[in-house]
């Protein structure tokens, strides 16, 4: 059964392929009709390289602003958080082995430990995102260019192409497409099992500073 794109050009049924029949005959015809094809085989083939291209634009585009973008600011907050805390841990620490000798010094020693026990590395630049939030970004659409197909009937925006002149190109894009998927998701395995491992470590590290402590 043939796919719904396929056109049918070894036929002759295209309105170009007919116009050109009109006006030569026999050996010319032939000529002119492996002319036809080779051209228009060229033009499917680049057509559902666009298409792939867009598609593939529009999917890095969108895991950009959802996953990419979100998790990036996430981590520098976090990171932030984490250098309040340290540097809270370091105050507490200072004020708790700081020698109390006068009542003056005291009265200090307590305002420190006071001001350390208040700093919150969660709520620490709650203020600063406020302030300096940003409005949502906007994302550029990525559209099909319609005037390519000004001249172009058979060919539909965002549709491959697949008829007889483009299967087997087609096919060997899915094939490699399969291989660069199987390697991919064997990389993002192995990139899985060694963040594991490093927190693992700093978990373990974690657990051995403190009890030093």
């Amino acid at each position: 059964m043939p796919h719904p794109n396929y056109t049918g050009l070894d036929k002759a049924d295209g309105p170009l392929y007919k116009r050109c029949l009109v006006k030569l005959q026999g050996k010319e015809t032939e000529k002119a009709k492996d002319r036809c094809d080779k051209a228009t085989m060229k033009l499917h083939m680049l057509h559902n390289q666009y298409v792939l291209a867009l598609k593939g634009a529009q999917l890095h585009q969108h895991q950009y602003y959802d996953t990419t973008l979100p998790l990036l600011l996430d981590s520098l907050q976090k990171m932030q958080e984490e250098m309040i805390k340290a540097l809270k841990g370091i105050l507490d620490e200072y004020s708790q082995i700081t020698s109390l000798v006068t009542e003056e010094i005291v009265n200090v020693h307590k305002e420190i430990k006071a001001s350390v026990e208040q700093i919150d590395p969660n709520s620490e630049y709650n203020d600063f995102i406020e302030t300096h939030r940003s409005s949502g970004v906007v994302e550029q659409e990525i559209e099909f260019d319609m005037s390519l197909l000004e001249e172009n009937e058979n060919l539909q925006a965002n549709e491959i192409m697949w008829n007889n002149l483009t299967a087997e190109s087609l096919q060997v894009t899915l094939k490699t497409v399969i291989e660069e998927l199987i390697q991919t998701q064997q990389t993002l395995l192995s990139k899985e099992e060694l963040v594991l491992e490093l927190e693992k470590k700093i978990e373990e590290s974690s657990k051995t500073c403190e009890k030093k402590s």
